[in-house]
């Protein structure tokens, strides 16, 4: 019986398939790059850096934005993969109508970084609590697309230089995010003020109207407090950039909003080292809080086949953590309430 009923619920459970994505490295084949003193025991945060659009190789943007000596040394996975090729070769994300898809192939860009993430969690003990995006230019209004569809599985992103849906219907987050969007004010291919992209022209919104989005989902005052500058860009050489915090969250330990405005700053940044370890440092405390899930009996932030199986080797015995309702025998009632809560902790 136990054995039919395992089939059964993996088989309900399990049918959903991956989009195929033909021009890109399979998910489960991108290259992940572990910290040094990665302990297979020990739960690790996971930055995934999205590149910008790029000719010929998305390699520049290893020195454009040089984050991923720095996630080793901050106890970080690290994964950087690459976007679609379009027809003339050049790399891109499929973020919003206003970049970076122009020749209109639609990959489905989405799908393939959850499938990303999916695969660096089986192999690798990542902390579910942890898990961030940074992305520069077209790879930030990739950040910002995530943030729209899977605020549930990132505890953050970091745009530089991007931008959100400029309507915002497009974006409908079910839960609240930690967003830090840094733009330079005289960054000339993605303007402060907002503007339009060829070939076809579609708006995207201005620096204030992305981060003020932001705060209103997360129940902010859209009136920033400036928390200070500092040298983010090497090439104006002084403390050019002011940090705006946006206060008064309605969770803030669950999603806040947070602009650094890089004052003369340009869309490629020459990012100073104070500005990398500040970044970190944000990546550091911003997390998701942690979850009560009391249908996670194996502790991995999920409910999924594994409590079941666990549930299963428990049944009918008496004063087991698998008595989810507390009546005394772990059966069919408790079943039903983990089959309720499956998928991911909240």
């Amino acid at each position: 019986m136990r054995i039919v009923l395992i089939l059964l619920l993996v088989l309900a459970m399990s049918q959903f398939t991956h989009a195929q994505w033909d021009d890109q490295t399979p998910p489960n084949e991108v290259p992940v790059y572990l910290p040094d003193d990665y302990d297979s025991n020990v739960p690790s945060p996971l930055v995934i850096f999205l590149h910008g659009w790029a000719p010929i190789s998305p390699v520049w943007y290893d020195i454009l934005v040089p984050i991923q000596d720095d996630a080793s040394d901050h106890g970080y996975i690290f994964a950087k993969p690459a976007g679609s090729t379009d027809p003339l070769g050049d790399y891109y994300w499929n973020a919003t109508d206003a970049c970076c898809d122009v020749f209109n192939e639609n990959p489905e860009h989405v799908s393939y970084l959850l499938a990303l993430v999916d695969s660096i969690k089986e192999n690798y003990n990542v902390d579910p609590k942890r898990i961030h995006l940074v992305g520069q230019s077209n790879g930030g209004f990739m950040c910002h697309r995530m943030a729209c569809e899977a605020p549930e599985l990132f505890a953050s992103i970091v745009s530089l230089s991007g931008a959100m849906w400029n309507e915002e219907s497009n974006c409908q987050p079910t839960e609240s995010i930690h967003v830090l969007h840094i733009h330079g004010t005289l960054d000339p291919i993605i303007l402060w003020p907002g503007g339009w992209l060829p070939p076809e022209l579609y708006p995207y919104p201005s620096v204030n109207t992305t981060v003020e989005y932001w705060a209103t989902h997360n129940g902010c005052t859209t009136n920033a407090t400036d928390a200070g500058s500092f040298n983010f860009d090497d090439f104006v050489l002084f403390d050019e950039t002011t940090r705006w915090v946006y206060d008064q969250c309605d969770e803030p330990s669950a999603g806040s909003a947070e602009l650094w405005e890089v004052f003369l700053g340009s869309h490629f940044p020459v990012i100073s080292t104070e500005g990398i370890e500040l970044i970190f440092n944000y990546l550091d405390t911003h997390t998701k809080p942690e979850p009560e899930c009391i249908a996670d009996l194996t502790g991995d932030y999920q409910v999924n086949v594994s409590d079941v199986l666990f549930m299963l080797g428990e049944w009918g015995l008496n004063k087991s953590p698998a008595d989810i309702n507390n009546d005394g025998t772990v059966n069919v009632s408790d079943l039903l309430e983990l089959i309720g809560a499956w998928g991911p902790c909240v």
